[in-house]
């Protein structure tokens, strides 16, 4: 089905540099606003509860007692699908497909002739068709549960509104990474794309390794690029290097020879629009095998749809279904929409395993 809205493509350098997508609302609910809503009198105490009486000097524990002002949350895995891919936003939250029509040209030039017959070109045409999974989370908060919430310093709606948006999050990330397997639903990820290109194996392991090594297997990497793409893709092309998690260590061994240069800094020497990110799920990724991918973040082709070599198409990231405001609490519910990635150019990225 052809997307209906305008599309917006933000790649994975932007959102590096402007941080994290924000996909809550910023706005910062006030008690009275959540009184309209239905979180009315948050700061009311249970009259029914009493304590017992004070006497020969005892004082309660819970007197002696000083909460810290906020809280901290628990850390989660880090995402960084995002900053990898970037993100497109295209289509609908109740589409059924993404669409990505491709053209292949269908072309030979014959000697010429005033009597000879003129030789058609032509194309083939082709899509790229990819299914869309919905997630869906939501929270109820009841309103003794925010007073008593309150009283201790949470605010029980923005914290449980936190988790759906964690959640939700995590699922859309998941799907970018492994796909999603149904014999309905054509959706891929970044590590199972079916475009994806065949794995080389790295020189030498890099955890451990060699300057000489590690520096041997970049070169590598981008020569393949560079003669896969015809010379379209140069040193000076932006491009991403995505490593598993904990492999920046890798980037700090130095050259024997020039004392006091590392990996990193020979990168930056000789590719300076070359980046790298850190991804967890690339630990093992291939049968346990660490694996790591280069690929140029975009490519100047003519082509018309994107420019992107690894398209994550992400219809909706947060969106509110609905409220309640019910007798004796408030229900909320959220849902998301991915359709995975998209690899758009094959020879545009290479893939490397053993690392």
């Amino acid at each position: 089905m052809p997307v209906s809205k305008e599309k917006f493509y933000m790649s994975g350098r932007d959102i590096r540099k402007h941080g994290q997508l924000n996909i809550k609302p910023d706005q910062k609910w006030t008690y009275s606003e959540l009184d309209q809503i239905g979180f009315g009198g948050l700061a009311a105490m249970d009259s029914a509860l009493t304590g017992p009486a004070m006497s020969g000097g005892f004082i309660q524990r819970e007197m002696l007692q000083h909460v810290l002002p906020g809280l901290i949350r628990t850390a989660t895995r880090v995402r960084v699908l995002d900053e990898i891919t970037g993100v497109l936003n295209a289509g609908n939250w109740h589409d059924e497909e993404i669409i990505l029509n491709v053209a292949t040209p269908v072309s030979k030039a014959e000697l010429y002739g005033d009597h000879t017959n003129i030789p058609l070109s032509s194309y083939g045409q082709d899509q790229e068709r990819r299914g869309i999974v919905r997630f869906e989370s939501g929270f109820l908060v009841g309103k003794l549960e925010e007073a008593r919430q309150s009283a201790a310093g949470f605010e029980t709606a923005a914290e449980k509104r936190n988790a759906v948006a964690e959640a939700l999050e995590q699922g859309r990330e998941r799907i970018g990474y492994y796909g999603f397997n149904s014999p309905d639903t054509r959706v891929f990820g970044m590590l199972n794309e079916p475009n994806l290109p065949a794995y080389e194996t790295a020189a030498a392991k890099w955890k451990g390794g060699t300057f000489a090594a590690i520096t041997g297997d970049i070169t590598a990497m981008f020569s393949r690029l560079e003669m896969q793409s015809g010379g379209i893709i140069k040193d000076d092309t932006a491009i991403t290097v995505t490593l598993p998690l904990g492999y920046r260590s890798a980037l700090n061994v130095a050259n024997p020879v020039a004392r006091g240069e590392t990996v990193y800094q020979w990168v930056k020497e000789n590719y300076p629009n070359l980046r790298f990110v850190f991804s967890p799920e690339f630990a093992g990724a291939n049968g346990g095998a660490d694996v790591a991918y280069m690929f140029a973040e975009t490519v100047d082709d003519d082509s018309t749809a994107t420019s992107a070599v690894l398209l994550q198409v992400v219809p909706v990231k947060y969106q509110l279904l609905g409220s309640e405001n019910k007798a004796k609490g408030y229900l909320e519910d959220a849902t998301n929409a991915t359709a995975g990635i998209i690899v758009t150019r094959p020879w545009a990225i290479t893939r490397l395993t053993g690392i």
